[in-house]
This record gives C-alpha cells, sequence and structure tokens, in this order.
C-alpha cells in the first residue's frame, strides 16, 4: 500500500478542525500517512488549536505550518506539498465538507486505474449537491463550465477542492502554481495538461463550522487564473481584477459626471463629486473583489478608503506628470495620455496592494 500526505489548507476552522482531524485518523489508521495543516494566519487561533491537540496527544504524524507571511489558498497547498514526505498527496478542506471515508474509494481509484490524478467530484452522479444552496450551485455550475473551456481533461467538478494525486506531479509544475488563486485542482489540470484523470463521486457534507469561502469573489480570482495562467504570469489574476474594476470606475465617474451637468451642477463641483463617489466605488470592489474583503469591519474600511484615496492621489500624479513629459517630447496627445493612465495604473495597484490592501496592515 503506498504511503500518503493529507494537505489541509485552512483559515478561521477552530470549529471544526479537530472533529476533521479525528475522523481522518479513524479511517486511515492503517495506512501510512501524515497530516500537514497549513493555517493563513486564522483570526480564531486555527493553528494554536492544531498545535495543543498534537502536543497533549504526543503526536508525530500530524504537522502545523502556521503561515503570517502569505496567503492564499493555492500556495497554502503547494507550500504544504512541498514539505510532504510520502508518495502521494490527498488536498482537502478544512471544514467538514469533504468525508474522509471518500479518500479510501479515490486512493483504490489511483491504484488500480493507474491514472495520474483522482478527483473528488460533487457533481459526478448529479448537476448540485446539498452542500451548496442554489446561489452556490448556480455559482460553481458556471465555474465548471468555464474552467472546463481551458483544460484538456473535461471533468464534472475541475473547482474541486478533494484530489489526490502524486507528489512528484505537483512538484514538477513549481511555481505555476504559486498563486494567489483559490482553485489549485484547475490551476494543476491547466500547467499539466497531459495528465490522466479520474473521478470519484464524494459524499459533499454540511458544513461543521465556519463560513463558506466561495462567492463572486472567487469567481473573479477564477477569471484571474486563466488569464495569469495563459499569458505564463506575465499578467497577475490580482492585476487582471484590480483593472477590470477601474474601467469600471471610469464608467462611473464619466455616467456621474454627465447626469451632474445636466441638472446644471457646475464642472468643477460636479466633476469632484464624481472622482470622490469613482473612488469609493473603486476602493470597495478592490476590497471585495480583487482582495476578498481583506477589510471587513466599518472601522476597517474607513481606514482603508482614506490610504486608498491618499495612494490615488499620488498615481494621479503619476498619471499627469509622465504624460506631460512625453507630450513635452513630441508624442502625440492620445499616445501621452495612455502611457499616463498605465503608468497609473500599475503604481495604483502596486501601493494599493502594499499600503491599502495588505493584511498585515491591518
Amino acid at each position: 500500500m503506498s504511503s500518503l500526505s493529507i494537505i489541509i489548507p485552512t483559515f478561521n476552522e477552530a470549529e471544526c478542525i479537530l472533529t476533521l482531524l479525528e475522523n481522518i485518523e479513524d479511517v486511515i489508521s492503517d495506512l501510512d500517512h501524515e497530516i500537514i495543516i497549513v493555517d493563513d494566519n486564522s483570526a480564531d487561533n486555527t493553528a494554536e488549536i492544531v498545535r495543543n491537540y498534537i502536543n497533549s496527544n504526543q503526536l508525530n504524524n500530524i504537522h502545523c505550518i502556521h503561515r503570517t507571511w502569505s496567503k492564499g489558498l493555492s500556495s497554502a497547498v503547494v507550500e504544504g506539498i512541498s514539505l510532504a514526505s510520502k508518495e502521494l498527496v490527498c488536498v482537502m478542506d478544512g471544514d467538514g465538507q469533504h468525508d474522509p471515508k471518500d479518500i479510501l474509494k479515490m486512493l483504490e481509484v489511483l491504484l488500480a486505474d493507474k491514472t495520474d490524478l483522482v478527483v473528488g467530484s460533487r457533481f459526478l452522479l448529479s448537476d448540485h449537491t446539498h452542500g451548496f444552496n442554489i446561489k452556490r450551485n448556480r455559482l460553481s455550475e458556471a465555474g465548471i463550465k468555464l474552467s472546463n473551456l481551458f483544460v484538456r481533461a473535461k471533468i464534472s467538478d475541475p473547482l474541486s477542492g478533494f484530489f489526490l494525486t502524486k507528489r512528484t506531479l505537483i512538484l514538477e509544475a513549481g511555481t505555476n502554481l504559486y498563486k494567489e488563486g483559490f482553485k489549485i485542482l484547475f490551476d494543476f489540470m491547466m500547467v499539466q495538461p497531459n495528465i490522466t484523470v479520474s473521478e470519484v463521486q464524494i459524499n459533499f457534507k454540511e458544513r461543521l463550522g465556519g463560513e463558506s469561502k466561495l462567492n463572486l469573489s472567487t469567481f473573479f480570482s477564477l477569471i484571474g487564473q486563466i488569464v495569469e495562467n495563459l499569458t505564463k504570469g506575465i499578467i497577475s489574476s490580482s492585476f487582471l481584477v484590480f483593472s477590470l474594476v477601474g474601467s469600471f470606475g471610469v464608467l462611473i465617474h464619466l455616467s456621474t459626471l454627465s447626469i451632474l451637468l445636466a441638472v446644471e451642477i457646475n464642472f468643477l463641483s460636479a466633476n469632484f463629486i464624481s472622482t470622490l463617489l469613482a473612488m469609493t466605488s473603486n476602493y470597495l470592489l478592490n476590497n471585495f473583489l480583487t482582495f476578498h474583503n481583506v477589510h471587513k469591519s466599518l472601522k476597517q474600511k474607513f481606514f482603508g478608503l482614506t490610504k486608498y484615496t491618499f495612494v490615488n492621489s499620488l498615481s494621479i500624479l503619476a498619471n499627469v506628470g509622465i504624460a506631460y513629459q512625453l507630450f513635452e517630447n513630441n508624442f502625440s496627445a492620445i499616445a501621452s495620455a495612455l502611457v499616463g493612465i498605465f503608468a497609473g495604473l500599475i503604481l495604483n495597484y502596486a501601493l494599493s496592494r502594499k499600503l491599502v490592501f495588505n493584511q498585515n496592515s491591518i
């Protein structure tokens, strides 16, 4: 029987992680295995709870990585696998929705079919799951249809968080998988298109605790992951979403300005109001879509918007300054303006990422 490393990325799973660990041990106690929890600095002390459990039971096959330096499910899984010592790796969620009994079913298929990857599918035998509400089922369905356009192996659940594969195959993908995204399986299938894939219908259960991380932000992140893979990392996922939000902000600005001018408000006042409205909408959308709601409380949002306004003022100065210098050096007005806008966008993204939406700055 092959040896197995189970990788569990966690974020605020204190309510359910110990129950999950006990259930896993009950199911695979006869296997040569280890469990690696990779926690993204959970505010509910998930990592501390796991460590206390390890120490109190004197366990040497469960390990906990408490990350304060990086965020995101995909990078958490990659870091966990890089520390794994077993031949096979199984990735599963920490919220209790994945049934440990399905690990044995997946392992049996991998060994019998000599396949590279076994996916624990929520939708192999059904087009919906009782573990999701109607909204989440529809969002998953849309994401699956989109994902299958970009992978060679068309499967029922390329967005599953439950899969079993060979450790060497993950390591071969290297830094191509080290991203900010949430859908590590989809990334793996996209950057390793020649692997053979099998599916197993899993028992997808109700959550044991915590909150769901699947929302519209995750869907936008998926689009970003696709573009990042297609451009070989030249355009990052978060930069793409940040740019889309900025484009929407331009529409808000121009629409508001047109309405205010139509009701005979003077241009200076109308433009000032339009700018503030566009900037506020950009901040709120970036907080939710680009940076996955890093600012949750009203206090955090207030200070976040204040910092975002300051960052925007710097990017506007860069935009105007660069465009002016180019125009003075005989570039056309359109070319100068476009370069200025792009330079301002890059500076705005870099400063926003570092100063506004950096979790360590909250």
